[in-house]
């Protein structure tokens, strides 16, 4: 209790200081949280333009030039799995193309039906 009175009687100049500081240490979790998200959407940006092949090159990386700025956290993360998982690259390419039947997992994730809807607005782009 007496430390709360005590504190009443500090110079304005070292309140503002304190004030400076405590808002500093509050709004950086929020900039390390964008931060984080930032230089995960850079990193994606780079390994969708340089795949193993350049058919997905083109495909990825026009996707996530245009998508990956709106895209939440959780679309990111599946948009990793997804490039970065267990398919090859000439399955994502097929599964893309219709060459081959995506697995489930990969047909219902959103990300990958964004994907798809993408690539077929850039076969029929009147439709």
């Amino acid at each position: 209790m007496f430390r709360k009175v005590q504190t009443l009687f500090i110079s304005s100049t070292y309140s503002k200081s304190l004030v400076m500081q405590i808002a500093k240490l509050s709004t950086k979790s929020c900039t390390q949280g964008h931060d984080e998200l930032s230089a995960l959407r850079a990193r994606l940006l780079y390994q969708s333009k340089k795949r193993g092949i350049l058919e997905n090159d083109i495909l990825l990386g026009e996707f996530a030039e245009q998508n990956l700025a709106t895209m939440n956290r959780s679309d990111l993360e599946s948009y990793d799995q997804l490039i970065n998982g267990e398919h090859m690259e000439w399955d994502l390419f097929y599964y893309l193309s219709n060459k081959k039947t995506p697995p489930v997992a990969v047909k219902e994730c959103t990300v990958y039906q964004m994907i798809k809807q993408f690539v077929e607005q850039k076969r029929h782009p009147s439709s």
